[in-house]
This record gives structure tokens, sequence and C-alpha cells, in this order.
């Protein structure tokens, strides 16, 4: 089958996304009972996952429960806690490059559980060497702040908030079970965070939801036009992994994004087509140093909390709670050790690597190039010229990277797998 034929066959299929692999069996016979070994890591990121949240959304398909049990909370604090120490202790002289806490909502912790959260947070990187460029991250909504969970987190050094909006439309908010904030209470809550010392603040928007049209659009346009935060993330809808029926085309998802890209870049903001950051700035790339070495380095990272996932250059491992409906049961453990371990060549992690550049737009070309295994240089060759010849992607300047174009981000899904499935 012709490499045309087959990225015809995938141009309209949503399995093809920033998911890989695409399903869990596909490394079934990678998996080990060993734990990830991260011994040929120096560097790499933490990630701290709160699967607790004020209200759940219906668009949300991360692990996450209502917990209003302070005493619970607590809990898993403690065992976070104790994970983190296990693991600095079986890995001394470690540099982290970032550190992102998110979820779930951490933000909606109690006001003492999250002040533990932040001293959690100050045990992980004590006595650690930290990056040049190391900036750590909050996920956080704006129902779930209070001056002082904002000046406890400025206090530990984080200087950059990620606020979930998704949307200013209250008819959307209402049909997808999102609490509605009004937007003097979120330029309100923004000042606040600006005097507690916070200096990035970002806020998510997403699109491909139900009921989103033109005036939808237009109505969240115009509330980023107020606010104008330094940074904004972008997400496309993932249908893969849930249950909604009426599933945005390709095409729809296209025309959306771009009506988003046009007016941000109109009021500023800087990303290249196909990116789903944007910045004021130049130069940061509208993502924290974690997601800055993940998704453009593909740089190792280790997650604690439940079903948080980690990647070594020797695998890859979800900890135990993922895809579970038993959540409370897993929270009382004393451990949050990981459950699924797959041991992986290099020909996978790179897979997975060229999958989620896909929220980036492009990838690097010497990490696809440098995997050394004949088949995969074979395939990664012919995705690039058959991408070129088509101009679904162009080499950016230097030569350094693989950038999604215009006309190829129409199906980045279907033009991605080119290079790590083939055809």
């Amino acid at each position: 089958m012709s490499i045309k034929t087959v990225f015809e066959a995938r141009k309209h299929n949503p399995q093809f996304n920033t998911s890989y692999p695409l399903s869990p069996c596909d490394w079934i016979d990678y998996r080990v009972l060993a734990p990830l070994s991260f011994a040929q890591d120096k560097a790499l990121s933490f990630y701290i996952h709160i699967p607790f949240c004020k209200q759940l959304c219906l668009f949300c398909e991360y692990t996450r429960m209502v917990c209003t049990d302070v005493q619970l909370q607590t809990h898993y604090l403690e065992v976070l806690a104790n994970d983190i120490a296990q693991f600095k202790k079986g890995h001394p002289g470690m540099e982290l490059q970032g550190f992102d806490l998110g979820g779930g909502t951490p933000t909606a912790l109690s006001q003492d559980n999250f002040s533990r959260l932040m001293d959690v947070y100050d045990e992980a990187v004590e006595g650690v060497t930290l990056a040049n460029d190391y900036e750590p991250s909050i996920e956080a909504t704006f129902n779930t702040l209070t001056p002082e969970k904002l000046q406890r987190m400025a206090r530990s050094g984080i200087r950059r908030i990620s606020l979930g909006v998704q949307s200013a439309d209250v008819g959307i908010l209402s049909s997808h079970h999102r609490e509605i904030v009004a937007q003097a209470v979120m330029a309100k809550w923004m000042n606040e965070a600006y005097r507690a010392g916070l200096e990035k603040i970002n806020i998510d928007l997403m699109y491909g939801l139900k009921g989103q049209g033109e005036a939808t659009i237009a109505r969240d346009l115009h509330a980023i036009a107020q606010l104008m935060p330094q940074q904004i993330t972008l997400y496309e809808l993932r249908t893969n992994m849930l249950a909604h029926k009426d599933v945005p085309t390709k095409e729809q998802l296209y025309h959306a994004y771009r009506r988003y890209y046009e007016a941000l870049i109109a009021l500023g903001y800087h990303a290249q087509f196909g990116q789903n950051t944007f910045s004021l700035s130049k130069t940061d790339l509208g993502v924290s140093s974690y997601l800055r070495a993940r998704m453009v380095h593909g740089a190792s990272y280790k997650g604690f909390g439940l079903s948080a996932q980690s990647m070594s250059k020797e695998g890859i491992a979800y900890n135990c709670g993922k895809n579970s409906s038993q959540l409370s049961a897993f929270i009382r453990q004393d451990t949050y050790a990981e459950a699924d371990v797959y041991q992986l060549p290099q020909t996978q992690l790179v897979a997975k690597y060229i999958a989620i550049s896909g929220y980036f737009g492009s990838f690097s070309l010497a990490k696809v190039l440098a995997v050394n295994d004949s088949e995969w240089q074979r395939r990664v060759h012919e995705a690039l010229t058959f991408c070129l010849h088509e101009g679904l992607v162009c080499i950016s300047e230097g030569g350094e990277r693989v950038q999604i174009t215009e006309k190829g981000f129409r199906y980045y899904g279907a033009v991605l797998s080119l290079f790590y499935l083939g055809t």
C-alpha cells in the first residue's frame, strides 16, 4: 500500500492525534514487573498529580474526583511526600529541568492541605540542582483560588500559574457541567496573583466543544483581549477517550483553530501555526520548563500521584489508578507506585515523542534520525519525502526541526503517524 493511500485512509480518523500508543495492547509485549529505571537519566522533570476537583467537567479525560474529605486529602499528600522522598533517595545527583503540579485541580485542596502541598514541593526540590531555565508551574481554577493560596505558592518560588477557562460562553460551560466565572472575577484574581508575586498567567481555552461556533469563539477572544494573560494554551477536544457521539470533523476543528490563531496573533501573541501554546514573549514558547523539556525535546520525567505517567530513556510507566472508577480505594493506599511499566525500544520512545509533539507543531529531526534501526530510518525518510513533496511539513530554518505546515495541520495526526507507524 502506498504512503499516499495510507495517509488518505487516516486523514479523517480521530484516533490519530497526540496519543500513543493507539491501544494499550500495542505495548503488551514490552510490559515488565520491575520499576521503571532512570539509570541513564541525570536530568529530568517532576510532575505531581492532584486528582481532586470542585466539580467534574464532562469534557475532561484525566483522573479526577470530587473530594471534600480533608483527612483523605491529607493522607494523599503524605503518601506523595513519601513517594518523592524515596525516589530522591534512590536517584542522588539529578538535575531538575521542570516541575508541574496539575490534576485535577491542585487549588481545590483545603487551605491547610494546599499549604501542605507547597511543603511537599519545597521538600522535593530541596538539595536538588535546578536547571538554568527551571520554571515550575501549577494548575488552578478561578473558583478555587484564595489570596492565601496565591501567596503560599509564590513563597515556594512558583511564578507561573495555569488557569482553566475553556470557554467564556455561559451555554457551553453549563452544558459541560463547568462552573461559570464572570470576566470581572477573572480579572480580580489575575490582579491578586500579580500582587502575590506570580509573574506568568496562562489561560486554557478549548476548541471542538459541542455548541461552539463563531459567536462563542468571538466571546472567548473578547475575554482574552480584555484579560491579556501572558500565555494562552489552546486545547483541541480529544474524543478518542470520551463517550462523545457528536465528534467534530477535522475540517471543523481546523477552522476553529485558525479562527483562534489569527485573532491571538493579531492581539500580539506569538506562535507557529499548528502550535497550541501562545505567548506575549517571543522566547518562552508559552509553556513551563516541564512542558518545554517534554514536548520540544522529548526529555525524561517522573510522575507522582495516582495515574501519573513517567518516561525515562528506558521506557514509560503509569502509576496505579489509571482508568479506575474506584479512586477512593487507591487513595487510601500507602504508596502510589507504578502499576504498568513498559521497557521500550528507542523506536517506541521516539514514536511517543513524535505523537506528543503534535501539541507543539514540530519535532526534532536529529532526535528522530538518531534511532539506530534500519526499518525506522527507511520509514522516516519515506514519510519525510512524501510530506515535504505534498507540502504537509517543512524543515525549519537551520534544518533542526520538522514543522507542520498550515496544509498539514488540517490532518496533523495522520501526518505525524506516517513517521512512527509508516505504511
